[in-house]
């Protein structure tokens, strides 16, 4: 079967303008670069995680916007409000999880055809021969895993609920075969296994072989905010390998390759927690105690006025996806054609109730949530609106985060309660809670495994706001209710929304 394949010349900022047949495509190296970058390119749209599987659909379905019948919620869109009540079958929801289905298997095609033909290729077709081609080799293997796994998040029950039967199908060849579906642990070590294939060839290229376009060695005064600026506004550190080794923030790199795995142990339950804790405490000891590579972005670059302010503190983001139009879209979109905020935020006063007192003061609701300043006003969050600074708008007008540093941190302090050890959990937590400025001594209150758990998530609803990990954490530690965005102060029963419907159509071809 002959596939065309979007690519584009460029990397990251350029829209596909045309498709090549595969024969030629893969005949050199350059044409591995473009086949990777329309994959990128595509993982960044508004159909996943540009919108659906971030800010839009999949916060909706976490309860993170008011869809109830007060001035403010009855602006949400309607698409917020049916996802909201696991109404998955609607005009306005169906389309949605159809595309999603459709296009997350597309792209996995895509790469399928890239690890078909990486396999066969000579090193000699590369500019930098081997080291090049173990690079698009072990990125094409992670985001299969990637995307793979988001799928068995949505479309089956968590492993939690010790779900019997088979559910989708884990495709690792192109072809227009559905496939054979697998039980969720079957699924999770297929996960496992193609992130086996990445790792070593990833932790080779970017902590060995180019490890100058993941941390600041060569800056003057180096520090983790510019290690942050090296992984992804890279214009301010040229080196003559040129920009497809560059931006490595924008792309599957081995950070973020820790951070997947540790994810997926984590969801996988307790039995993989040792792999879970290994690779998040690689992160944190290694690349973030030891070596600085990663760390929380400054409170002056919080705290500061509007323009300039890091609503993302992206310093922490391991790995985002890029969409050239985001935050025009977004702005647009926000406000619609009445100026009223489409995208409420439900129950922050409650969220914040307990590090928002008048004592304490967390930056994510000092400086990360905006209100409109209409008769009807509405909380709404500043990750994806536009800033006019040029530093600021290079990185984080086009980013969704995918993986957080502060997430792993949830890992290991959760990892920690479960094994009994409430001072070592409290102070991973701590970690992220004093760069978030959020000062309330956890030290007072919490004493139990239990009173630990609801910190941590009580805090990570708080800074994965919007990115779509809420919904996944809720499933994960199979939480029966939450607070609820369609009647604020009452509790929504979460388990009927946890599995999305498989689309009718299973093929994407």
């Amino acid at each position: 079967m002959t596939s065309l394949l979007a690519v584009s010349c460029g990397w990251l900022d350029i829209t596909p303008e045309n498709a090549i047949d595969e024969d030629d495509l893969f005949a050199t190296g350059y044409g591995f670069r473009n086949s990777l970058n329309g994959v990128y390119l595509k993982i960044g749209s508004r159909d996943l995680y540009g919108e659906n599987l971030s800010w839009g659909f999949l916060s909706a379905a976490a309860q993170e916007y008011l869809t109830d019948n007060s001035q403010q919620g009855a602006n949400s869109m309607q698409v917020s409000k049916d996802a909201a009540d696991f109404i998955y079958n609607s005009a306005s929801t169906q389309p949605v999880i159809q595309t999603v289905w459709e296009t997350q298997y597309s792209v996995i095609a895509n790469i399928n055809k890239i690890i078909e033909h990486i396999d066969e290729a000579d090193k000699s077709a590369f500019a930098y021969g081997e080291d090049e081609r173990s690079l698009i080799k072990a990125e094409a293997y992670a985001l299969r895993a990637m995307l793979h796994f988001d799928l068995l998040r949505l479309f089956a029950p968590a492993p939690a609920t010790a779900p019997a039967g088979t559910y989708i199908p884990y495709r690792d060849e192109f072809s227009s075969s559905v496939g054979e579906k697998l039980s969720v642990m079957q699924f999770i070590e297929r996960c496992l296994q193609d992130i086996a294939t990445a790792e070593p060839l990833l932790k080779h290229f970017d902590t060995e072989f180019h490890p100058e376009a993941m941390h600041a060695t060569l800056a003057s005064g180096s520090s983790t905010e510019w290690s942050a600026r090296y992984r992804y506004d890279s214009r301010i550190h040229l080196d003559e390998m040129g920009e497809f080794f560059w931006y490595r923030g924008w792309r599957m790199n081995y950070l973020s390759l820790l951070a997947l795995k540790a994810r997926i142990c984590m969801y996988a339950g307790q039995a993989y927690y040792p792999n879970a804790k290994t690779a998040a405490r690689e992160l944190y000891d290694t690349y973030y105690k030891d070596e600085a590579w990663i760390g929380f972005t400054p409170a002056e670059n919080i705290t500061c006025q509007p323009d300039v302010r890091y609503y993302k503190m992206y310093n922490d983001v391991l790995m985002g996806a890029y969409y050239r139009n985001l935050a025009t879209e977004y702005d647009a979109v926000l406000y619609g054609n009445d100026n009223s905020v489409k995208y409420p935020l439900a129950n922050i006063e409650a969220l914040f109730s307990s590090d928002n007192t008048g004592i304490y003061s967390d930056y994510r609701i000092q400086y990360q949530i905006l209100s409109s300043n209409t008769s009807s006003q509405a909380y709404y969050t500043g990750k994806y609106s536009t800033s006019a600074e040029t530093v600021v708008a290079t990185v984080e007008n086009p980013m969704v985060p995918l993986f957080r540093f502060s997430e792993v941190c949830y890992i290991l302090a959760e990892i920690a309660a479960d094994e009994g050890r409430i001072s070592d959990g409290i102070n991973y937590l701590k970690t992220v809670r004093e760069a978030r400025g959020a000062l309330r001594d956890l030290s007072l209150t919490v004493t139990t495994a239990e009173q630990l758990k609801e910190e941590i998530l009580l805090d990570a609803r708080k800074d994965l706001m919007c990115e779509g990990q809420v919904f996944y954490m809720y499933k994960r530690m199979n939480r029966q209710t939450t607070p609820s965005a369609s009647a604020p102060g009452q509790e929504k029963q979460m388990q009927s929304g946890y599995v999305l419907p498989v689309p009718t159509s299973e093929s994407p071809f």
